[in-house]
């Protein structure tokens, strides 16, 4: 399989890291600005963001052995799940616990920046190691 097309386990243990050095780079920023709350509501905004991550890595399998030829609607219908429980997730956190908002939001922020991260981080390893093929195939033919 094309390494470019393929999830290993180490790409999602990869983006795991990225996402929690990014927030807790985030929750320390507003340790040092704000204080305590404002890096409690960091780290719950990341946190939402890495509980959704495991959503949409480990069910798309399932819903391929499970709905045979019903993938796109099962994926719409996991992508509105989601939409709903960061909802949710978030009306608890400020309404309920009483979280700050904007801390909480740029830790859900901080999270999703870990996506583009990753992704940058995953292309340019694609990117050398297609580099090495053609390097080795320019070898081969000299």
């Amino acid at each position: 399989m094309n390494r470019s097309l393929s999830l290993q386990k180490t790409d999602v243990i990869v983006l795991l890291a990225v996402q929690l050095a990014i927030v807790v780079l985030s929750a320390g920023g507003f340790l040092l600005a704000q204080g305590s709350g404002a890096a409690q509501a960091a780290v719950y905004g990341g946190a939402v963001a890495t509980l959704m991550l495991g959503r949409r890595v480990f069910s798309p399998s399932g819903i391929a052995r499970s709905h045979p030829g019903q993938e796109t609607t099962m994926r719409y219908f996991g992508a509105v799940q989601r939409f709903v429980a960061v909802l949710v997730l978030f009306a608890l956190g400020i309404g309920w616990i009483g979280l700050q908002p904007v801390p909480l939001l740029v830790g859900f922020g901080a999270a999703q920046l870990g996506y583009f991260v990753n992704g940058a981080l995953l292309m340019h390893e694609v990117n050398a190691a297609e580099h090495n093929k053609a390097l080795e195939k320019l070898a081969a033919t000299l």
